[in-house]
């Protein structure tokens, strides 16, 4: 403290008289002789007597040694002071205040059941000193203590023996101090702590400050370090010539402030949430986050860098089993599409001998008409199956030729065409079909003759594929809830074509990728059919989506743009 106050420094001298535990009567006439003549023509600026001892000696012979040098008397009781008298007036005192009260308060509330008091304390006359004032404080509280027993000047060992059999419910211990004992061993109070505390079963209090950190469980304290704070301050001031600390001046005691050792009392199983707020804890446990932070922190770290390798080795796991599906699919796509250019090319040449015998059909039915006709033959019924057998031979024919034009590459036509009659033309052929599953078809084509611009064929397609999706969905559907419906009406600049049906509706990882080609949710399925209707729908500029309805099943709605009022035919 001085150090820091003072930035050009210092020279000190020191001198330990040791009267507390040697007696003042022993040492004082060589102490005096040799003190005396080690200062002799010596520059003193300031003489710091710490101690009863010291200020007693310095009080009576400082004339004689360090004549006209100022005195600062430290870390003496306000209790002896007020008995010392009067000191000269270069003498200033900085006292503490010892709280025996306070103290045995403290005892009280952490020890509520105690009613026996024991007091420790030393031969020496301070020793002796301190325990009758404890006694004598005591008995100011006799309602509270029924017993209190003195021992003075024994041996570690024999009072460990006597604490041994001390019980905590019924017994408290205060150790004043202890500078001899009976068989002349001497010691700094504080030394005697730990040996006593540390196999005690019951808790030991002081009021010095250093005995809670030495293993005394509390007490109103004196804090050493406080007190030599304070005093290097004075010093300091009085070295730089401050006024204010001449001519007797006393700086006001020290408080005696409530300090309790946590650890001891946890390991005595006594509770400290009795004291007060104002009480402060020393060596308070650490949580074991905080006692063993640095070990807590690699664990965690190794387990999060343990975390971070199998999230990562399992999100590459995911990656990769994604990439063999995904490349398994794609083989599986390119089987299929394999087969499908497969039948496309046999196609071709089934559509080219298909259109043989579609010939020869339509010249036999000519043939068998004009036969009728040059007979004279009037069989109305007849003739009716002969048109009926020219017009369906025409229509396959018909199918046929785009068929083949279609994997010839050749251009469609698109042309202004009556939307209901086409579609009436293509739900026609569907109705077999729909009979033979079961299933009642319902059909309404209401646009009133509105005209599209589409190629005929393509657009019978998409009725017949979405009509042939709906009864797929049905097959497990109740036989009295299977029920199709076509519908068409005129809508916003357009035409919609309708087709629900009551089947098992669309699942809701589906919706996104329905019209994508080789997608399927049938077992037999070629995930064919709805691609097709998207793109020939797209290539008439229209659009297609599907919906859940509310009661089960789907609706498929496509919209088709009107045809312009006058219109050539287009080829694409």
């Amino acid at each position: 403290m001085l150090d820091s106050e003072l930035p050009l420094g210092i020279e000190t001298f020191l001198d330990t008289l040791d009267g507390m535990r040697f007696g003042a009567d022993l040492l004082t006439p060589e102490l005096f002789a040799l003190l005396q003549k080690k200062y002799a023509g010596q520059r003193i600026d300031l003489v710091i007597a710490i101690g009863n001892y010291a200020a007693e000696f310095a009080r009576t012979h400082h004339n004689a040694i360090w004549p006209d040098t100022p005195v600062l008397v430290t870390s003496v009781p306000d209790v002896w002071l007020r008995k010392a008298g009067q000191f000269p007036s270069t003498f200033v005192i900085v006292p503490y205040h010892i709280e025996i009260g306070k103290t045995l308060a403290i005892v009280e509330t952490l020890q509520p059941t105690a009613k026996h008091l024991v007091i420790i304390g030393g031969s020496a006359e301070v020793d002796r000193r301190f325990s009758d004032e404890i006694v004598a404080t005591a008995e100011k509280r006799n309602e509270r203590w029924t017993s209190v027993e003195r021992w003075e000047g024994l041996g570690v060992p024999e009072l460990r023996n006597r604490l041994a059999r001390l019980d905590k419910r019924h017994t408290a211990v205060l150790y004043g101090t202890q500078y001899r004992d009976h068989g002349g061993r001497r010691y700094f109070p504080f030394e005697l702590v730990r040996p006593l505390a540390d196999h005690a079963p019951v808790p030991i209090y002081g009021w010095y400050a250093n005995y809670v950190t030495q293993g005394a469980a509390a007490g109103a304290v004196y804090d050493l370090e406080e007190n030599g704070r304070v005093t290097g301050k004075i010093a300091a001031r009085m070295l730089s010539g401050d006024t204010a600390w001449r001519n007797g001046a006393v700086s006001p005691p020290l408080p005696a402030r409530c300090v309790a050792n946590i650890a001891v009392l946890r390991r005595l199983g006594i509770s400290e949430q009795s004291l007060g707020p104002d009480c402060k804890w020393l060596n308070v446990p650490n949580p074991p986050f905080r006692e063993y932070w640095r070990e807590i922190a690699v664990v965690l770290f190794v387990m999060g860098a343990q975390a971070f390798t199998i999230l990562a080795m399992l999100e590459q796991r995911r990656k990769r089993r994604r990439a063999e599906l995904d490349a398994a699919q794609r083989r599986a796509d390119l089987a299929r599409a394999s087969r499908i250019a497969t039948v496309g090319e046999l196609s071709a040449s089934i559509a080219h001998e298909v259109g043989q015998p579609l010939g020869a059909i339509l010249s036999n039915v000519d043939a068998a008409d004009l036969m009728m006709q040059s007979a004279g033959d009037s069989n109305i019924e007849l003739r009716e199956i002969l048109t009926d057998v020219r017009r369906d031979a025409l229509r396959a024919n018909d199918v046929i030729v785009r068929l083949r034009a279609l994997l010839q590459k050749q251009a469609i036509t698109f042309m202004p065409v009556n939307f209901d009659a086409t579609l009436e033309r293509a739900a026609a052929l569907v109705r077999p079909e729909a009979r033979r599953r079961g299933i009642v078809l319902e059909a309404f084509f209401s646009t009133g003759g509105a005209q599209v611009l589409a190629d005929q064929v393509q657009l019978q397609q998409v009725l017949l594929n979405l009509a042939l999706n709906g009864m797929d969905a049905m097959e497990n559907t109740e036989y009295q809830n299977r029920q199709l419906r076509i519908e068409s009406r005129a809508v916003n600049d357009g035409v919609e074509l309708v087709v629900s049906d009551r089947g098992v509706g669309i699942p809701d990882d589906s919706v996104d990728k329905l019209f994508e080609a080789f997608y399927t949710t049938k077992e037999r399925g070629t995930g064919l059919g709805l691609s097709i209707v998207r793109s020939i729908v797209e290539a008439h500029r229209g659009s297609v989506t599907a919906r859940r309805r509310r009661r089960g099943g789907t609706d498929f709605v496509v919209w088709l743009p009107f045809a312009p009022s006058s219109l050539d035919p287009v080829s694409q």
